[in-house]
């Protein structure tokens, strides 16, 4: 078994998709569980929509109008998932160089897809714009498609990461970690250590941990064992085998936290040291919050 004081992945968390069927709407259910979402924006070279919850170090995208894009990229191959109504998409893992990595994968066995233009116009807080120049390219997982990540690079973060929209009504600073739901967990253990860069902290029969540089966490566990934990959380659709499922997020004050939701609407189950909110609120993805810095 790796240890865990040594088992890291090279990489960090960058951002989270969540494909949805309505962007409006998406943005404003995340309003009521007390998020800071950013005014809707174009991919400029994409033709996607997309809203963005800002954390330090990551952030969550909403995106949709699929339908309107000019990529067969998305248009097409995000029938998976949009067949499942709103769902979570992928995760994001760091890259300082997309055009540095292609060698890499190559060596690995696995094909990094073209690099895709995600530049969007950025409304900023005050006044004016700014364009980002961010890029993306996808990792496709061979055992299942649904289970795939992207990796991303930001060559303008000044206008990715705005310090005035990290400030949350519910107290968010930044996300601990995120769960998969997988029917089998440990067939994905190869695909994920090379995409990731590092083996796993933690192997069980219920499940896998890995753990970034930055101490953040990604989990793929069973249905028994994630459920067993966050009933709130989603159930696998009909004839997938993969799914993510829970955020867990770090807030300064649970109290705040909690005054966000009940202001929002949202139902929510306290449990000793977090809150827990259901996918049905989340677009797909349930959240636990915790407090820390």
């Amino acid at each position: 078994m790796p240890d865990p004081m040594t088992a890291k992945t090279t990489r960090s968390l960058d951002h989270f998709v969540i494909s949805v069927g309505d962007i409006e709407i998406a943005s404003e259910m995340y309003r009521r569980l007390g998020f800071r979402v950013m005014p809707t924006m174009e991919h400029m070279h994409i033709g996607t929509s997309n809203s963005i919850v800002q954390f330090h170090d990551t952030y969550l995208e909403l995106i949709g109008e699929f339908e309107l894009a000019n990529s067969e990229l998305l248009s097409k191959g995000m029938e998976p998932w949009t067949s499942q109504g709103d769902v979570f998409w992928q995760t994001s893992f760091t890259s300082s160089r997309l055009d540095d990595e292609i060698e890499r994968w190559a060596a690995a066995g696995l094909k990094m897809e073209a690099i895709t233009s995600a530049a969007r116009r950025v409304r900023l807080p005050n006044r004016g714009y700014i364009n980002t120049a961010s890029r993306s390219s996808y990792i496709w997982n061979p055992q299942d498609k649904l289970a795939s990540l992207f990796i991303s690079d930001h060559p303008v973060p000044e206008a990715i990461w705005i310090p005035e929209y990290q400030c949350h009504p519910n107290s968010c600073i930044r996300v601990a970690g995120f769960r998969y739901l997988m029917a089998d967990p440990a067939k994905h253990v190869d695909y994920f250590s090379k995409v990731t860069g590092g083996e796993p902290a933690k192997r069980s029969n219920e499940g896998v941990r890995f753990e970034t540089p930055r101490g953040e966490f990604v989990e793929l566990l069973t249905p028994s064992a994630l459920h067993a934990r966050y009933p709130e959380a989603p159930q696998l659709s009909p004839g997938t085998e993969t799914r993510g499922a829970v955020f867990t997020i770090v807030v300064e004050s649970l109290e705040r936290c909690r005054w966000a939701l009940r202001d929002g609407g949202v139902p929510h189950r306290i449990t000793d040291g977090a809150i827990v909110t259901g996918a049905a609120y989340g677009c797909g993805v349930a959240y636990e919050f915790v407090e820390g810095k």
